[in-house]
């Protein structure tokens, strides 16, 4: 069994003598509707990819569009090989990366801008990666998104893009709020539970699937019987073996999203992150999708949850 999860990139440092521990990153991902939204958001149609990810429309420079993964869980923008060789943008240094099997050292592009929608993003120095290995032709990460609310409309399958200094409409009563820490650039919830286990959860729209660290899998106790061997393959073409079950009732503050399947497997991301010694949890869109729509909110370091009107 073999599960693409893909675009799993935590950090990206330039490819010098390293001092201190690597820098994290994050990712997003899709929208909402009109009791989240501003009077006038902006609104991008998304598309899905192979792995059922939305994906929005990027333009780069004069050329697109090409199909990009919003990823709340990299901080950087990432760029297909295929897409940077196709525009011949000018090679950058190389840096060192962490992604689910480990650190390795990338190739990076100058990308002069990007736009998404009517927002544009000038002078990114984005790291490459084969588009197989991507999923898509591109990931927005941290650095094109920080200022923004994402609101995911998973009914609709549109995305809404809106500075944060902009208040949302009148919430809905269906609505849920939970706050979380930031942590190297992460939004991590540390009011979380698994079957009762308290778990440290990342929200990972980048991800199809969410990954547990085997401190959670110890705690969890989910018998060997209930369990599948399998590989996780990332960004990198690389491949971390893992044990996929089904946990159950996962709670993050008020927001209920019952049994969640979860492949197991001390990915580099969790130390980086300082989670390798406690229950945590990268929570994939598979997740997400139990919601009408979600809402990212960065600045403010707030998610917003739309429980189903059959909920």
């Amino acid at each position: 069994m073999l599960l693409p999860v893909c675009a799993s990139l935590l950090a990206a440092q330039p490819l010098v003598p390293l001092q201190g521990e690597p820098q994290t990153e994050a990712r997003i991902a899709d929208t909402l509707p009109e009791e989240f939204l501003q009077s006038d958001p902006e609104q991008i149609a998304i598309a899905s990819d192979r792995l059922d990810r939305m994906t929005v429309a990027v333009r780069i420079a004069d050329s697109g569009p090409y199909r990009f993964i919003i990823d709340t869980a990299s901080q950087r923008t990432i760029l297909s090989k295929e897409i940077a060789g196709a525009l011949a943008l000018d090679v950058e240094d190389q840096v060192r990366i962490i992604a689910l099997a480990g650190t390795t050292i990338v190739e990076t592009v100058y990308v002069p801008s990007l736009t998404l929608g009517k927002r544009s993003y000038d002078s990114l120095v984005s790291p490459t990666f084969r588009k197989a290995n991507i999923g898509a032709d591109g990931v927005l990460g941290l650095d094109s998104l920080q200022g923004q609310r994402i609101l995911f409309d998973f009914l609709g399958k549109n995305i809404s893009v809106e500075d944060t200094t902009k208040k949302l409409k009148s919430r809905s009563l269906r609505e849920i709020v939970v706050t979380a820490r930031r942590r190297s650039g992460q939004l991590i919830f540390t009011n979380a539970t698994i079957a009762g286990v308290k778990t440290s959860v990342i929200i990972d729209t980048g991800g199809e699937l969410s990954i547990g660290n085997k401190a959670l899998q110890r705690r969890l106790r989910i018998p060997s019987s209930a369990l599948v061997k399998t590989s996780l393959v990332d960004v990198t073409g690389r491949s971390i073996e893992a044990d996929y079950g089904i946990a159950e009732e996962l709670l993050i503050g008020r927001a209920r999203f019952g049994i969640i399947p979860i492949a197991f497997a001390d990915i580099a991301p969790f130390k980086a992150l300082k989670l390798e010694k406690k229950p945590a949890l990268f929570l994939g869109m598979d997740a997400l999708r139990k919601f009408d729509r979600v809402a990212i909110d960065f600045a403010n370091r707030k998610i917003y949850f739309l429980i189903p009107k059959d909920g």
